[in-house]
């Protein structure tokens, strides 16, 4: 194995001559062209060590630059562009052409020269492993974009908010790509996305690893392209080995589980006398016009466990309901779902404080989108300027399903209930929905058949119908599953052992929203 310090030719030029060397040569060599490995491999606390080394003095403010832009091995791998350094070393030439020398010198070319039988002098050598399994690159570089959307990622704008610039950027992505393998694997579609992340960090998704919505749009769109193509060799193989067939069977599967079911707590202290007594005391203060939060709270702290294990055991929501009756009441669902995931801050605070941030841009998505948004908007026109902060919060919340596509008849009801649903739902008395927008309407929430409890205003129907997935450890029903999703992992911070990522349209949203 030879190893060369610097490149004197392209690696056009280089297959050129070794193409050339080997038809003349007797003994001839398959030969492969690989990058450094170790580059990679370098944090950014060696790659500042290393620079030092090779004679670049780095001020404190420049060490800090590479320390707040991530700038690693693999960043430099992946390649930084003019204005990255640039911006790394501002005010100095001189700094700047040391660092790109520097890069080079650290990108060296390893050759291996290996034995092989004597080939048909009309083929092609290859170059590279993955080339000749259609693979991608192990240094994938992401390749330019039309002009214009260039000149708008080199000034760090957000394009990602922008659907078209979005499907550009894949657009560009997948024609890259399609030239080493038009069935890439989930190693390679991360490999892509990453190096446009690492290349353009702006461009993270605000949730999760900061490349879902990426990952999965670029797998769409090799999908989308590949369907006209039935009748290739390539796409049939593929379809036998990866068909639908599987994606039913998993698919089925995933339906018939529900959502992850809180760890029961051990029942420590406490039996079927002690748990009555405890009962009998709820029940008392239940009875009273102003019952003493103390003795509340405590009575239902140590009933918990018991409380959680009989749920779990598939006691029915009716009878929860007569043994707990505080659980008839939104505080004493939020009370309890503090119990089952605790926090510094109670959820109402999370809840009332985390929703207040985004309904203008809740309202302003769902502007002209639905019917009930232009209720809303000739609603707000006839109310006073004070109470316009309520009219859209309540708005906000009624609205927001339409942002993920969901409907929100299904969830929140006027006048009429639907008594097959087992899902908790959220019914207004009144039977206007500019009504509901303006005033602070009398709603009930049922479940399962049962009124659950009752509120005043669509604020109290939701938060109360949202606690109830977890008091009765409930999976969310398909139609609000995005827009349940959002208030628990995004709003509320609330994570269940083996949940499964956010799908794509929340991430989406939450980009826009945030």
């Amino acid at each position: 194995m030879l190893i060369f310090e610097k490149r004197e030719f392209t690696h056009a030029q280089w297959l050129q001559q070794q193409q050339q060397q080997h038809f003349a040569s007797p003994n001839r060599h398959c030969c492969t062209w690989r990058e450094n490995p170790r580059t990679m491999e370098l944090s950014t606390e060696e790659l500042l060590q290393k620079l030092t080394e090779s004679g670049i003095i780095l001020t404190e403010e420049e060490t800090q630059r590479f320390r707040d832009n991530d700038v690693d091995g693999e960043t430099v791998q992946c390649g930084l562009t003019e204005h990255m350094v640039a911006f790394l070393f501002s005010g100095s030439f001189k700094k700047q052409l040391k660092f790109n020398t520097f890069v080079q010198e650290l990108k060296d070319v390893t050759l291996t020269l290996v034995p092989v039988p004597d080939v048909n002098t009309e083929q092609p050598l290859t170059t590279d492993r993955n080339e000749a399994s259609g693979r991608l690159p192990l240094g994938f570089v992401i390749p330019p974009f039309p002009r214009d959307l260039q000149t708008r990622l080199d000034k760090r704008e957000a394009c990602q908010k922008s659907s078209k610039d979005r499907h550009t950027i894949i657009r560009v992505l997948h024609e890259a790509v399609i030239e080493h393998t038009m069935y890439p694997n989930n190693a390679e579609y991360v490999q892509v996305v990453r190096a446009l992340i690492v290349k353009y960090p702006f461009l993270k998704d605000l949730e999760g690893n900061g490349y879902h919505t990426w990952h999965q749009s670029l797998k769409r769109k090799f999908k989308a392209e590949r369907a006209p193509l039935i009748h290739e060799d390539e796409v049939k193989r593929s379809k036998e080995k990866f068909g639908h067939k599987r994606a039913r069977e998993s698919t089925e599967a995933a339906r018939a589980c529900c959502r992850s079911v809180s760890r029961v707590p051990a029942v420590i202290g406490e039996d079927a006398s002690s748990i009555e007594r405890h009962v009998q005391v709820l029940h008392m203060q239940y009875e009273k016009m102003t019952p003493d939060a103390s003795v509340v709270n405590d009575r239902m702290q140590r009933t918990f466990a018991w409380r959680r294990k009989e749920i779990a055991d598939g006691m029915a929501v009716e009878d929860v309901l007569k043994k707990y009756p505080f659980l008839r009441t939104p505080t004493g669902l939020c009370d309890e779902v503090d119990r089952i995931h605790p926090s510094t801050v109670n959820l109402y605070r999370r809840w009332k404080e985390g929703f207040t941030g985004i309904v203008p841009k809740v309202v302003k998505l769902v502007q002209g989108k639905s019917p009930l948004a232009k209720m809303y908007t000739e609603a707000r026109e006839e109310m006073l300027t004070e109470d316009l902060p309520d009219v859209d919060l309540r708005a906000a919340l009624i609205l927001l399903p339409h942002i993920f596509k969901e409907k929100v008849d299904r969830f929140i009801t006027l006048g009429q209930y639907d008594a097959q649903s087992p899902y908790p739902t959220v019914q207004l008395v009144d039977t206007d929905w500019k009504m509901a927008f303006t005033r602070k309407v009398p709603v009930t929430v049922k479940v399962d058949g049962v009124d659950l409890c009752r509120g005043t205003g669509v604020e109290d129907g939701v938060i109360a119908a949202f606690c109830t997935y977890f008091v009765f450890d409930m999976a969310y029903p398909p139609y609000m599953k995005n827009t349940l999703s959002f208030l628990q992992r995004t709003l509320l911070n609330i994570t269940v052992v083996g949940e499964k990522p956010l799908p794509v349209t929340v991430t989406r949203m939450i980009n826009l929203l945030y």
